[in-house]
């Protein structure tokens, strides 16, 4: 009997010996396991709190592309303003906000301005206006007064716009350059020859237009005196009845 109890109590023994093991080997790797997320996980969030990083450049790029980039460095895209620039396309980021390469803290706010594309602005109705007001209501819409031709006309009177090289309601972009038609009045029953000695060659070529005339040959000859391109003498004298297109020949001064 006494030998049964002290080989059952061995027994016992050799049980929570192994019990002891077992657990012992348990908790071992359960120390590994947590070193490992500590190392892998934990520690470099830990390390990596308050660390900057440089911004990315995401100007010229389109708005959603921006997003994309930010957003995967860990920042954040805030539209701030939409503006109109010929140099960008609409949708696309002409500025941001803190500036690319700023070192920053993830999770940062950029703020940034997007294009609206090119201002485009609807064609007014220049015919029937003065030359004078044709400019300024051309420029009241952004655009601009391109090359002037003359024509006489029965309907329009001397001074008055009769046709514009783009129709009325059209849009155009800003700063488009318009070309015009000016009336002469009804067609004479005389043609004088004007005065264009003294003018530069782009004034009198413009002035015997609107004559009715013509230019002709042009020939430059040297004149200290005067500044280049400037009209010494023509071939028809001031107030000269000559019928209609008829051309006056030019002596221009040059270097």
């Amino acid at each position: 009997m006494e030998f049964e109890m002290s080989y059952l109590g061995e027994k016992i023994k050799a049980l929570w010996y192994l019990k002891f093991i077992r657990i012992s080997v348990y908790l071992i790797f359960a120390m590994l396991a947590i070193g490992v997320v500590m190392d892998l996980i934990i520690m470099p969030i830990y390390t990596k709190h308050g660390e900057t990083l440089p911004l990315p450049d995401i100007t010229r790029v389109r708005y959603e592309d921006a997003k994309l980039t930010l957003r995967a460095d860990g920042f954040n895209i805030v539209k701030a303003e939409e503006r109109y620039d010929s140099r960008f396309p609409m949708g696309y980021v002409i500025k941001q906000v803190p500036a690319p390469g700023t070192l920053v803290k993830s999770g940062r706010r950029v703020s940034v301005i997007l294009s609206k594309g090119e201002r485009r602005f609807e064609m007014p109705k220049i015919v029937g206006a003065s030359d004078r007001d044709s400019k300024l209501l051309l420029s009241k819409f952004g655009l601009r007064t391109g090359k002037k031709a003359y024509e006489y006309s029965s309907y329009y009177p001397k001074g008055v716009v009769t046709h514009q090289s783009i129709t009325p309601g059209v849009e155009v972009p800003m700063n488009t350059f318009i070309d015009l038609t000016i009336s002469l009045g009804s067609i004479p029953s005389v043609f004088l020859v004007p005065s264009v000695e003294g003018r530069t060659l782009d004034d009198a070529r413009d002035i015997i237009k609107q004559a009715g005339l013509q230019i002709g040959s042009i020939r430059y000859q040297p004149m200290n005196a005067l500044l280049p391109e400037t009209v010494i003498k023509q071939s028809l004298q001031n107030g000269t009845e000559v019928p209609k297109d008829t051309r006056i020949n030019l002596v221009v001064s040059s270097l």
